[in-house]
């Protein structure tokens, strides 16, 4: 991200912060208790050094409260005394706001500065690797070339050679040459265009031409050029010939139509779209939980779900390295049945996470006579929760199986379950699925909760 300038990287983290709606069908005071759950986090964040995240977190409070919180339904009922104290805060967040986009803009620029030295001396060095790149594939071509024309004198000595032969048999035998044609001339290679080529396909002898590895290869004339250098002496005695005498052609130009790349490993080049674009998390923070959660929260709901009632508590905790820390069972006033529990003591859980100062990561409860799922009541009641936070769990405890799962919505349940209406149990889409067992979880079982029961 350090390639874009300063005040682009600025405007995303703005934009960042501005990517969240408001849905009428939350209460109000729903939002206001984010709000202060955003100012907890974004002060974490700002502790730790993770400036933009903290950041985003302040430009999306002054976001909800300054714009976009004016549009709720229920706005006008908020008490004058809540607005006021709101006001205050964002006049504080404001503050801090423009501090940490000063302290942003110096590192921005700084980062920027250091990434176009960076990006000089790479592009520099992807120059001279293209240069050395360039000068392989000349040279690849040289040798090519070279090993084309010496193929190409070898077996123009060759035929001139066997000709040689051919003569000599022919004296000895008293024949003479071929109908048409004459008596082969002394091989005295000419300059002019009156030069003499040797013409295999005129002698009526079996030929002996080059093997098939030649084929396919260009012409002397195509490759050599008309100039010929004499040819070498032989031995008639002796029927080889001596390679190191053969001749040397003058090549005034070769063009080879077929280069060799070459085979050399360039050096990568800096893959800077992998960088992440802020240092704010991109997905979803792991959730810590603590190992005797499960058996804490059972022990406490024993005797509702031997009556075969629900039971249900919140989940508390804290903010810490980029991760969620759940710390707290609450179990607020309630109302239980057989297939529900409605909680009465919200203020209640309010009140201790301001004394603890401690967020909400989620809710647990059981189900006496059902499996592990989400009913149309529970998913409504986890879209709002994770409409706030992404991350907030919705733990199920299946006392019937004895099994214990860690839920949210999915994607589509989040679209699905937010336009609707309906309240009670009423029906919901089966594909796509609306809810999964949550991946973020993680189990720490060097922990102890911290059972509160506020009954």
């Amino acid at each position: 991200m350090a390639e874009r300038e300063p005040g682009t990287r600025l405007r995303l983290l703005g934009d960042a912060a501005a990517e969240f709606k408001i849905d009428c069908n939350i209460p109000i005071r729903r939002y206001f208790r984010s709000g202060q759950e955003m100012i907890k986090m974004a002060e974490v964040y700002h502790n730790e050094g993770s400036l933009e995240a903290a950041y985003i977190l302040y430009m999306k409070y002054m976001t909800l409260f300054v714009e976009k919180l004016k549009a709720h339904r229920d706005f006008s009922q908020v008490l004058p005394a809540e607005k006021k104290r709101v006001k205050g805060v964002v006049k504080d967040v404001m503050g801090k706001t423009e501090v940490l986009k000063l302290t942003l803009k110096s590192r921005f620029e700084e980062e920027h500065k250091v990434w176009l030295k960076e990006e000089k001396v790479r592009r520099w060095e992807e120059q001279r690797e293209q240069a050395r790149r360039d000068e392989e594939m000349k040279e690849a071509e040289r040798r090519k070339m070279e090993e084309v024309a010496s193929i190409e004198r070898d077996r123009q000595v060759a035929l001139w050679h066997q000709a040689q032969l051919d003569k000599e048999d022919r004296e000895n035998r008293g024949v003479g040459p071929p109908a048409g044609v004459g008596e082969i001339q002394d091989y005295t290679p000419s300059r002019g265009a009156d030069r003499v080529v040797y013409d295999p396909s005129k002698y009526s002898d079996t030929a002996s031409a080059p093997s098939q590895a030649n084929e396919g290869l260009p012409s002397y004339d195509s490759v050599v050029g008309p100039s010929v250098s004499p040819p070498p002496s032989y031995d008639r005695a002796t029927p080889s010939y001596d390679r190191a005498a053969k001749p040397a052609p003058n090549i005034t130009a070769l063009s080879i139509s077929h280069p060799t790349p070459s085979t050399s490993t360039p050096t990568p080049a800096f893959d800077r779209s992998a960088k992440p674009i802020i240092s704010a998390p991109t997905g979803l923070r792991t959730v810590m939980v603590p190992g005797d959660l499960s058996e804490a929260f059972l022990a406490v709901a024993k005797s509702n779900s031997d009556r075969g009632v629900e039971t249900l508590g919140t989940l508390g905790g804290h903010l810490a390295n980029n991760k969620f820390i759940v710390s707290h069972l609450l179990i607020p006033r309630q109302e239980g049945k057989s297939d529900s529990c409605t909680m009465e003591g919200l203020e209640d859980v309010w009140d201790v996470h301001d004394k603890e100062n401690i967020i909400f990561l989620g809710w647990v409860h059981t189900h006496p006579a059902y499996s592990v799922f989400l009913s149309s009541v529970d998913m409504h009641n986890q879209y709002e929760w994770q409409h706030m936070l992404p991350e907030a769990l919705a733990i199920v405890c299946s006392i019937k199986d004895g099994v214990v799962g860690n839920l949210r919505l999915t994607p589509a349940g989040m679209s699905e379950v937010g336009g609707c209406s309906l309240t009670n149990f009423h029906p919901h889409s089966k594909e796509p699925p609306l809810w999964e067992e949550a991946s973020h979880v993680e189990v720490d079982w060097s922990q102890k909760v911290v059972l509160k029961d506020l009954r």
